[in-house]
């Protein structure tokens, strides 16, 4: 005689078939990000369908729509993730110390040791990002990607509003943290045009001297008032 199911054995089942479907779930949207940043990278964004992407991450074209609303919405994802991690955990590490205490050289230099390492890894993506952005104009997802890295750069906004209030800093910050994320972009995303005909600096150089440029202007340097006074006589010299 079978044995009984009892209403707890029921909703154990239940349970278990819920966190399955959950898991099943999980483990498609993780396939789904893999294969989409894979093909965005190697065709760009106009170059790759949904299609092609369902059928590297081996699901269909149904089950990916489940997953995101349109196409751009999952190339802004794949896109995003990455560089979203690095706000998020630098974000965090701001939040959990006192603010405008830290040497602003270190809290640069760790700034951009951290955001070329995450540029550099996605380079390619990041390249069809901006090749999107400037020939896909007339696509109707075209304003969605427009603000991919907006919220990011809000975040950045207003961590620099607080340390500048503290240290003194004059910079506006919306313009200064576009300027700053702007160098990063330029000297890893466009390395191969910027350095054509030279030999591309390692990443510790290209870090060593961006923390110079922000922190200390073209002096690279911190300059006292007798190190400026001491300048000026040779700078007349030299425009006689």
């Amino acid at each position: 005689m079978p044995a009984t199911r009892t209403s707890l054995d029921l909703v154990s089942t239940d349970l278990q078939q819920t966190d399955g479907r959950r898991l099943v779930r999980a483990a498609n949207r993780e396939r789904l990000l893999q294969a989409a940043s894979q093909l965005f990278a190697q065709r760009g964004y106009r170059g790759t369908t949904t299609r092609d992407i369902a059928e590297v991450a081996g699901i269909t074209e149904r089950t990916l729509f489940r997953h995101v609303p349109s196409k751009a919405a999952l190339f802004r994802e794949a896109v995003i993730a990455p560089v979203q991690s690095f706000v998020n955990d630098f974000s965090q590490g701001w939040a959990d110390r006192p603010h405008g205490a830290r040497d602003t050289e270190v809290e640069v230099r760790e700034f951009f040791t951290n955001l070329l390492t995450v540029i550099d890894g996605e380079r390619h993506l990041l390249l069809a990002l901006m090749a999107a952005l400037a020939y896909e104009s007339e696509d109707p997802d075209f304003p969605e990607l427009q603000h991919t890295l907006a919220p990011m750069l809000s975040t950045l906004d207003r961590i620099f509003t607080v340390e500048a209030e503290l240290r003194g800093w004059t910079l506006d910050p919306v313009v200064g943290v576009r300027m700053i994320v702007g160098m990063a972009l330029a000297v890893t995303v466009h390395a191969d045009w910027l350095f054509a005909g030279q030999k591309t600096p390692r990443r510790e150089a290209l870090v060593d001297e961006l923390t110079k440029l922000t922190t200390w202007g073209l002096a690279g340097q911190a300059v006292t008032p007798a190190d400026a006074r001491r300048a000026r006589p040779s700078m007349r010299r030299a425009t006689r």
